[in-house]
């Protein structure tokens, strides 16, 4: 290996420390830190064991350039400035790449043989150098800000680094992959759909013979949930907070991702959420994801002076701009043992991170994300939001109680779900192309042997409240069921042994029921409003009793079945005032048969465009 030489000349296998003092000596003699706030810093560290450096940006007591500047004293390094001073476009190598990610390291100046690289971590120089295969006979090092060695690496690495992230997803596993499979799904749907409502006898009663049978497999399983979940409650996890801790060893770091787009008004809200948690601020790091060119959002974020645990990503241009393209790019940056998700409206518990950390670290390697508990604020504005409210309970106090029991694959939300690194990694992190992302990666979580467990900690969301924003975004979770259904579906035999019997019915039950229902509600309403005006079905003259009754008694106890298990719900949460609302949950979910066919329409057109759901719509949320 190249022997590595600081500014200083100080030659050798790696980097030595020149100065030995510590590190909070250095700033205090250089006037960036004074004695109380060092030993408040102290004895913080002695709590959770981080780094001082780490806990005196999470206090701000210093920024990271006075940080940088005393490392780079302790080290003999010098200091590079990439905002005046920024690396030379022609020595970067793509090929490179995921060793500038891994080691945060940018080469900057060439002289001769001689090249000098910028790096964060002196630490890390040793092993940089060798995963960029050496720099000639000699190799020089400076210093950057984390921050701004970051920019840098966006700005010289941009295009490539989106690319990356919008195909971090093997392709086999990926939506991306999935052209003519599609097509041809989208065509067949429609061709029975036509059959059922146009055609002759013969099709009307095998359309009718399907619905039978996926709307009394969708009973079953949600009657099965309802009994298997009766006595199973996640129970909550007790902790003494920071201080239990330091009776440990290594306390998780928590690297929290916020997508934001055209979120300008959203953002003080979002930090007076995120302020609200009570876990360590050395520990926590927040990314606030901003897309390139959302300037309302940039200039929102450049008013604040945020503090040295919450930082800005912003990810460059690319196709396709989605939620989990955002979070693959920003993943490279999150230093956390544990990576969570929140959304821009999302009102945490407190005590969170703290349950997290704590589950995460007693429980097997195999479980690899905890789902929280997801409620909304506005749940009582107005009947869309009740209603929204009620479905949302039925998943989280009855559905996913039964999933767990029966260890059924669990689709993941997309908010206030937190995942080891390792397993995200191992996995290929999120599809970019699938606009269900969070579900699609449950079923590859459970296809990997991983699964996910529930805590009882709640995340207060924003409900959405009118009817064409609630549509827009219901069509969106549609269209992405249908995709991810597609895409575990190209090879059944394969998805079969890798979920067992029980996941694999479950699977296609979940998400071939979920949409083919909600297809279905007109043909329920149409078939229900001729029985009432005429005693007779649509079909009635054409189609034997046999034939159609077995189809109406289906779809009859199906909607007394997710009845009751919505009647559970409220009494589980503890709203029984609630259950008024609940016998018009039928109504309610013609709305989605809406959603559904815009969703179909939109595998023609555009099957990865993400429909974006507007926050700050309801009249309660400027109260929160």
């Amino acid at each position: 290996m190249a022997r590595l030489l600081a500014h200083g000349g100080h030659p050798g296998d790696g980097l030595d420390r020149v100065d030995m003092a510590p590190i909070g000596h250095i700033l205090t003699r250089m006037g960036a830190l004074d004695q109380g706030k060092l030993d408040a810093a102290l004895t913080q560290q002695n709590t959770t064991g981080r780094r001082l450096g780490e806990v005196l940006l999470a206090q701000s007591a210093v920024g990271e350039r006075e940080l940088t500047a005393a490392i780079a004293e302790q080290w003999n390094l010098g200091v590079v400035d990439l905002v005046s001073d920024p690396p030379d476009t022609d020595l970067i190598n793509p090929a490179d790449l995921e060793a500038y990610i891994a080691h945060r390291v940018l080469p900057w100046r060439r002289l001769g043989a001689m090249t000098t690289y910028v790096i964060v971590e002196p630490q890390q120089a040793g092993d940089a150098l060798a995963a960029l295969g050496g720099s000639g006979p000699f190799a020089f090092f400076a210093l950057a800000t984390p921050g701004d060695l970051q920019n840098a690496l966006s700005q010289v690495a941009g295009p490539q680094m989106a690319a990356r992230a919008a195909s971090r997803t093997p392709a086999q596993m990926s939506v991306r992959s999935l052209a003519r499979v599609r097509v041809a799904a989208a065509v067949a749907l429609l061709a029975v759909t036509a059959g059922i409502i146009w055609g002759g006898p013969l099709a009307v009663a095998g359309g009718l013979l399907c619905l039978f049978v996926l709307n009394a497999a969708t009973t079953v399983l949600r009657l099965a949930a309802l009994l298997a979940g009766r006595h199973h409650r996640p129970e909550p996890i007790h902790h003494d907070g920071a201080i239990e801790f330091a009776q440990k060893r290594g306390p998780p770091k928590i690297s929290i991702m916020v997508p934001l787009y055209r979120e300008a008004g959203m953002v003080p809200r979002l930090l007076a959420s995120i302020e609200r948690l009570d876990y360590p601020r050395e520990l926590t790091e927040v990314l606030l994801l901003l897309e390139e060119g959302d300037e309302a959002t940039h200039r929102a974020l450049d008013a604040i002076t945020l503090p040295g645990w919450i930082r800005c990503v912003t990810v460059p241009e690319g196709s396709p701009r989605t939620k989990p393209r955002a979070l693959n790019y920003a993943l490279d940056f999150a230093d956390g043992e544990i990576i969570g998700i929140l959304d821009a409206e999302d009102q945490p518990a407190p005590d969170q991170l703290t349950q997290i950390a704590e589950y995460l670290r007693a429980a097997p390697t195999e479980t690899a994300c905890v789902q929280c508990q997801l409620s909304y604020f506005n749940a009582r504005e107005n009947w869309i939001t009740r209603c929204f409210q009620i479905e949302y309970s039925i998943w989280f106090e009855v559905l996913l109680r039964g999933f767990q029991t029966l260890r059924l694959p669990i689709p993941l939300g997309g908010t206030s779900v937190y995942f080891r690194r390792s397993a995200l990694r191992a996995l290929g992190a999120w599809d970019a192309h699938n606009v269900t992302e969070d579900a699609d990666l449950g079923m590859r979580l459970s296809r990997a042997g991983m699964n996910c467990a529930v805590s009882t900690s709640v995340t207060l969301e924003e409900a959405n409240c009118r009817p064409i924003s609630w549509i827009r975004q219901r069509s969106r979770w549609l269209k992405g069921y249908i995709l991810t259904w597609l895409s575990h579906m190209r090879a059944p035999i394969q998805l079969w042994h890798e979920l067992g019997a029980r996941g694999f019915f479950a699977f296609n039950i979940l998400f071939l029921g979920a949409a083919a229902t909600y297809l279905a509600m007109p043909l329920f309403w149409l078939a229900v409003f001729c029985w009432l005006t005429t005693g007779q079905t649509i079909w009635s003259s054409s189609i034997p009793g046999w034939a159609i009754w077995p189809a109406a008694i289906s779809l009859g106890v199906g909607q007394l079945v997710m009845l009751g298990c919505a009647a559970l719900a409220m009494v589980r949460r503890g709203t029984p005032l609630s259950l008024i609302w609940v016998p018009t949950l039928p109504i309610y979910w013609t709305l989605g048969a809406v959603a559904a066919w815009k969703a179909v329409i939109e595998l023609f057109l555009a099957p990865f465009y993400w429909d974006k759901t507007a926050h700050g719509l309801s009249r309660q949320a400027a109260d929160q």
